[in-house]
């Protein structure tokens, strides 16, 4: 399937694919990821939705500005750049992590065209850098806290290889087989992609508790659903604290599930998104 690319206002464009007939779907991935992490996942609903999946800003193969700060701001400006652009209705909106946070966002802006979001396992308790990764692993807490340091965090955040990638991620599976060697390589291919180190710690640095996303949360209008793994990295106070901001009665459980739902539960993802 043919990747095109979408031009966003700082110069550089993000990389999506439309795959399926039927009411539009748009699949958001997690931080450190890239449109194929849905490929799965879309292979499956593409016979009920028109799946767009895309880039979030400078991640995948997607160029980077170095005088862009990548907040929550800037990625949902993005977002309805393209689905306006688009022209997309009636949209539903699928995010994990920081996808899921950004679906609501998204939602706030265009309360008419986004009729549905579904969030997994949302990215919005950051109290310092990278909190909720480090919650994977003692690896992911030792490599995330020298990226965090002043000065020589760049330095480090240089260093990351494949080794350093997959005992991170591995942090975000309750079955670490469900991490494919081949999609470990296309993640790699990013690592020495012009402006990487400083891409990842910006948005690190911003996707955290402070950056407005818990005000948005108030104003989502549109029909939620709220999923969480078993093992997810939230703890049940922020899954608690979210739940209560979307102005919901509940949330649902993903069983022997982490964080990343998209590639590890692919097909009860699909089922729940199909109900």
């Amino acid at each position: 399937m043919k990747i095109e690319k979408f031009n966003l206002d700082d110069g550089t464009y993000i990389r999506y694919k439309k795959i399926g007939k039927g009411a539009p779907i748009l699949l958001l991935h997690t931080f450190r990821n890239r449109l194929e992490y849905s490929d799965k996942l879309g292979k499956l609903l593409e016979n009920k939705f028109t799946v767009y999946s895309i880039d979030l800003p400078g991640f995948g193969d997607s160029p980077i500005n170095l005088n862009t700060n990548y907040n929550l701001d800037f990625f949902t400006k993005s977002i309805v750049s393209f689905i306006k652009k688009l022209r997309i209705k009636n949209l539903t909106i699928a995010g994990e992590s920081i996808g899921a946070t950004l679906a609501a966002s998204v939602s706030v802006e265009l309360p008419k065209i986004v009729k549905k979001i579904l969030m997994f396992n949302t990215y919005d308790y950051d109290s310092y850098f990278g909190e909720g990764i480090q919650r994977g692993n003692f690896f992911a807490k030792f490599i995330l806290f020298h990226v965090s340091l002043p000065f020589v965090g760049a330095l480090f955040s240089s260093l990351e290889n494949k080794f350093i990638l997959k005992n991170i991620m591995s942090g975000g599976f309750f079955d670490k087989t469900k991490l494919p060697d081949s999609y470990l390589n296309l993640l790699c291919t990013s690592l020495k992609k012009k402006g990487y180190v400083y891409h990842f710690r910006n948005v690190l640095s911003q996707f955290n508790k402070n950056n407005g996303i818990k005000e948005l949360y108030k104003k989502v209008g549109v029909p939620v659903k709220l999923f969480y793994g078993s093992h997810d990295w939230a703890k049940e106070s922020d899954k608690l604290e979210t739940q209560k901001l979307l102005n919901l009665d509940k949330f649902h459980t993903i069983e022997k599930s982490n964080h990343f739902s998209f590639l590890e539960n692919t097909d009860e993802v699909s089922k729940l998104i199909k109900l």
